[in-house]
């Protein structure tokens, strides 16, 4: 597996994973292992600046606990108490990282590891720092467990971990600020690479000379045109237009992103309304034209009669099967499921568009909160700004200008080294802009000088495709310059198209811990009830099902929620 689908599946790790995670990192600044003049005694200051790279002149223990689980591989003789990082955290910063306990992570919140940790919250017995929860985190600082990292963050801080804090325009350290004090740093992840993009055979157009989209009823077109003029020469035995799958939201033949066409917002997605009120997307009237039009495309036999019971998995096989044009998925599905369909099909191609609308109003793509994990550090501690130093470091190593992902990402022997450090955090704009506008000045320059070891592998694969080397297409067609999902999302963020959920937090209501997975489960249901022929009077029924099934208490908590962030 080449290096930019490893970082490609690392951040879809880290994404799909947030508690069981851990390590993060600064660009910008070079590591030392120096004494700093100011800040790197054992009896920090918390006034006035210091290295964020400085090493303790003593080394200091710093006790956690952790989570693993059978993915976590290491050289023989190593564990996750003894590594490549918590040898770079004692060598280039004297933090003696030990861990009281290790327990398997798999499984969620259900977890061994989660059931333990909840214990010893409970307890009130912390090691010096933690990974929390939402609501583990929102349990601590009720019960006054935390430190006050507001000083410490700006004392010590790396411009570029302070940089990455503003990315997202302070929504990540604004969740884990309470009562105008920090008392996290939160996991940064950056929401935009969660933003969906419409994929469309282009070979296929090409051959059938039809022209670009420019809105939902263009796609309507070449849809139908799939389905009934037998692109792929088989004679016309079962081309789909459209993708999807039994569980409508999805990576890969999402359903969500044809709803937001239409204006409407499901699948968790809460909505300001007229009154300036939180309301759930999903029970909006704008879902039912849409809903009226994917029952049409089905009835005319242009969405997979048999999505129903199929999931992502199962629907990507009619890529390889030469049967499917169309699909709203994600900005990594040029490596699955495309890049293995090309390798049976090699003529395949496909171009990424943005979301398209059904009037002359913008579609918008909703992504959801992305923080999950927040890294807190004990009451009256006396090193708080350990947390701090280590996402500088983490930075650095993986994403700065001497960062190395070959040797602090994944191992000459493959090994996955980014599951290893105790902090982890996503660049909110190191894909998008980050990676895209480096690409895209290089190339139109031809000067790749000025790019981070990440940005100059883009660059290789790029030109490496225009030599001929078709393994570099899933690359290209992810960042590349043009006609890639990184271009898509490079729009979306420059005409400020992104809908982020209004409820801004990954932690639940009470309600909606009991009872939302199955109000979501009604939700798949009603849909795939209507698209298959069910009357629309179905979506009604929902609407009011939901609402008498806990969504009207819900919706009462979220705007309570609500009400405290005004304060």
């Amino acid at each position: 597996m080449n290096r930019r689908k490893y970082v490609s599946l690392a951040m879809a790790f880290f994404m799909s994973v947030a508690l069981m995670t851990t390590a993060c990192s600064d660009a910008g600044n070079n590591a030392t292992s120096s004494p700093s003049a100011t800040g790197n005694t054992n009896k920090p200051s918390t006034t006035g600046t210091a290295d964020p790279f400085g090493k303790y002149e003593t080394p200091i223990d710093v006790h956690a606990v952790r989570g693993i689980n059978g993915s976590y591989k290491f050289p023989q003789g190593e564990d996750i108490g003894n590594n490549l990082w918590t040898r770079a955290y004692k060598d280039e910063l004297g933090i003696n990282l030990i861990y009281d306990w290790v327990a398997d992570n798999s499984g969620g919140n259900d977890s061994a590891y989660m059931k333990k940790l909840n214990l010893l919250i409970a307890s009130g017995e912390l090691p010096d720092i933690v990974a929390a929860n939402s609501k583990q985190f929102k349990q601590l600082a009720e019960d006054g467990q935390l430190a006050d990292l507001t000083d410490v963050f700006a004392k010590y801080a790396s411009p570029y971990l302070k940089d990455v804090a503003q990315q997202d325009g302070g929504m990540a350290m604004n969740s884990a600020t309470i009562q105008g004090k920090l008392l996290a740093i939160p996991g940064f992840n950056g929401n935009i690479t969660d933003a969906r993009v419409l994929w469309i055979r282009s070979d296929w157009m090409k051959k059938l000379n039809l022209p670009e989209p420019k809105n939902m009823q263009d796609l309507f077109n070449i849809i139908e045109a799939f389905a009934t003029k037998d692109p792929n020469g088989d004679g016309g035995k079962g081309v789909v237009g459209l993708a999807a799958d039994k569980n409508i939201y999805d990576g890969f033949a999402d359903l969500q992103s044809f709803f937001n066409g239409y204006h409407a917002y499901p699948n968790g997605v809460w909505i300001k309304d007229a009154s300036g009120q939180l309301a759930y997307g999903a029970i909006q009237q704008e879902m039912k034209s849409a809903l009226a039009k994917l029952q049409e495309l089905y009835k005319s036999g242009f969405i997979d009669k048999e999505f129903g019971v199929k999931d992502a998995a199962k629907e990507a096989e009619l890529v390889g099967q030469n049967k499917l044009g169309i699909a709203f998925g994600s900005n990594s599905n040029p490596y699955y499921p495309f890049d293995d369909a090309r390798k049976l099909n090699p003529n395949m191609d496909w171009k990424a568009y943005p979301i398209l609308s059904i009037d002359d109003k913008p579609a918008r793509p909703t992504v959801g909160f992305p923080i999950g994990t927040y890294y807190v550090v004990k009451k009256n501690y006396k090193h708080p700004e350990v947390i701090v130093k280590m996402f500088n470091m983490n930075y650095e190593k993986f994403f700065g200008e001497t960062g190395d992902w070959n040797k602090w990402g994944v191992t000459k022997d493959r090994l996955e080294a980014f599951k290893w450090p105790f902090v982890y955090g996503f660049p909110p704009n190191k894909d998008v802009p980050g990676r895209y506008e480096a690409l895209k000045k290089a190339v139109a320059s031809n000067d790749p000088s000025s790019m981070n070891g990440e940005q100059k592998a883009d660059y290789d694969a790029y030109q490496a495709y225009n030599s001929g080397d078709q393994t570099k297409w899933s690359t290209v067609r992810q960042a590349g310059p043009t006609d890639s999902s990184f271009a898509v999302l490079n729009t979306y963020k420059e005409k400020g198209l992104l809908y982020t959920n209004e409820y801004q937090t990954s932690l639940q209501t009470k309600t909606m811990t009991l009872k939302f997975s199955t109000l979501l489960n009604l939700e798949k249901e009603m849909i795939t009830k209507i698209i298959v022929g069910a009357s629309l009077d179905e979506f009604d029924k929902f609407v009011e099902n939901w609402n008498k099934s806990g969504g009207d208490q819900i919706t009462k908590e979220v705007n309570e929620w609500a009400a405290t962030q005004k304060k």
